[in-house]
């Protein structure tokens, strides 16, 4: 009787092996990192043609398809399940007040931001480099002043984009909001009235894709103001 089984199962795989040949097809296995097997096979059902198959398990995803076909499903996997992202990001905390002049280390940072808000001074308050990790948040605790945040999606390449929730609380002020924009490019988060009345908190973050280099080079920034900043105080 076991004789038997087992000559059924080889019979049965042969005849898989048979009609896959007749068809072109092939068998690959795809490890997952990110999505559950239950949304990988919704993702790739469309993409599956008459005769192939997708099946999971644990973090292991079984496709039969065709050669080009398998290799077009491993660019999708790529492109929503690729391993987590680590990020370098770069945060500058401002004031913005009634007060002459400008911190030379974020003058092209506040060209722009005068533009936008129009303070008399601008000077830099504290500057932060934090390590990130895609889908993960992070934070940093320090003496009057607190970051917390997330990173919500890294899309690399050419046309890559980096999302972003942040929350930044320091000299009496908190500045929140969610970004988006392209790796190394400066991000305006927004600004916050300070409690006692006198200017403004700005913060900006300059996120890079890879981990913390010691000693790296800022690049010139590009700089994206969050929508609806809080409005300044007359000067």
């Amino acid at each position: 009787m076991k004789m038997r089984k087992m000559l059924a199962v080889a019979l049965a795989m042969l005849a898989v092996a048979a009609c896959d040949n007749r068809k072109g097809m092939q068998v690959r296995t795809y490890e997952l990192h990110r999505l559950t097997t239950e949304e990988a096979m919704s993702l790739l059902t469309p993409y599956i043609s008459e005769g192939g198959m997708v099946s999971g398990t644990s973090r292991l995803l079984t496709v039969r398809e065709t050669p080009a076909q398998l290799d077009s499903i491993a660019r999708i996997l790529k492109r929503f399940d690729g391993a987590r992202q680590a990020l370098t990001l770069h945060f500058q905390v401002i004031e913005a007040g009634d007060f002459e002049g400008t911190d030379p280390t974020i003058a092209r940072v506040a060209a722009p931001l005068r533009e936008m808000l129009r303070y008399r001074g601008y000077r830099l308050v504290r500057a932060v480099t934090l390590n990130g990790v895609e889908g993960l948040p992070f934070q940093q605790n320090e003496q009057n002043l607190r970051i917390t945040g997330k990173v919500d999606q890294v899309i690399p390449g050419p046309e890559g984009s980096i999302t972003l929730e942040v929350e930044v609380a320091a000299q009496g002020a908190t500045v929140s909001a969610a970004v988006s924009g392209a790796p190394g490019q400066t991000l305006v988060l927004g600004s916050a009235q300070r409690q006692n009345g006198t200017g403004a908190l700005i913060v900006a973050v300059r996120p890079e894709l890879g981990s913390m280099v010691a000693g790296q080079a800022p690049g010139a920034p590009a700089v994206v103001p969050a929508p609806a900043p809080a409005a300044p105080a007359q000067p």
